[in-house]
């Protein structure tokens, strides 16, 4: 974690924060032997800041995993702000050849 934290460090990289449920993480849904912990952070520099002022950062609800969803919004606080919501993730697009340079 130290190698961790100091890359972090190097690379000017802080917590963005969050809203929603304290936790990210949930072993055990007992309630006489829950474990939840944060463990899943959104980070980012003062460039991405300066570029996303409006952003905020959500932990969901889980259902299947352990771990719960993470969710940036770029433009949480702008009502002009358009989200395509007909936008669908399609993994063969990974398998392109120019995959690197159409998402760098």
């Amino acid at each position: 974690m130290d190698a961790f934290r100091s890359a972090l460090s190097e690379c000017g990289l802080s917590d963005l924060g969050y809203v929603g449920r304290w936790y990210t993480w949930e072993k055990c849904r007992m309630s006489n032997n829950n474990v939840r912990g944060r463990l899943d952070k959104a980070v980012a520099n003062t460039v991405w800041w300066e570029n996303f002022p409006n952003y905020s950062v959500k932990h969901l609800t889980h259902a299947i995993s352990d771990h719960c969803p993470v969710l940036i919004d770029t433009c949480a606080t702008i009502d002009s702000c358009k989200h395509d919501v007909s936008f669908r993730f399609d993994a063969n697009w990974i398998l392109e050849d120019d995959i690197e340079e159409v998402v760098c």
